[in-house]
C-alpha cells in the first residue's frame, strides 16, 4: 500500500482537507488573504512530510542491506581467505 506522492499532490491533499475541515465549522467564506496562508502551510506541511517519508524509506533500506550482508556472510574478502585455506588444508 506504500504509494510514493510527489511534493505536489500532497500538497493538494493537505490543502483539500483543510478547505474542507474549515466549511465544516460553517465560518465565513475564505478570503484572499486566508487561501494565500493556506496554501503557504501545506507546502510547508508537504515538504515536511515528504522528508519524513524519504527518511523512513532510507532507513527501511539500510535495514535490509544490513540484514542481507548478516545472513550472506561478513565480506567477499573472508570468503576468499576461507577458501585459500579450505584449498591449503585439501592439498596437504
Amino acid at each position: 500500500m506504500e504509494k510514493t506522492l510527489s511534493k505536489k499532490e500532497l500538497r493538494d491533499l493537505i490543502t483539500n482537507t483543510m478547505q474542507e475541515a474549515m466549511a465544516k465549522l460553517e465560518l465565513p467564506e475564505p478570503g484572499k488573504k486566508v487561501k494565500k496562508i493556506l496554501s503557504r502551510n501545506a507546502k510547508k506541511i508537504a515538504k515536511l512530510y515528504a522528508h519524513t517519508l524519504k527518511r523512513d524509506s532510507k532507513k527501511k533500506e539500510k535495514a535490509a542491506r544490513f540484514l542481507d550482508t548478516a545472513v550472506k556472510g561478513k565480506s567477499k574478502k573472508g570468503k576468499k581467505q576461507k577458501e585459500v585455506k579450505l584449498e591449503e588444508v585439501i592439498s596437504a
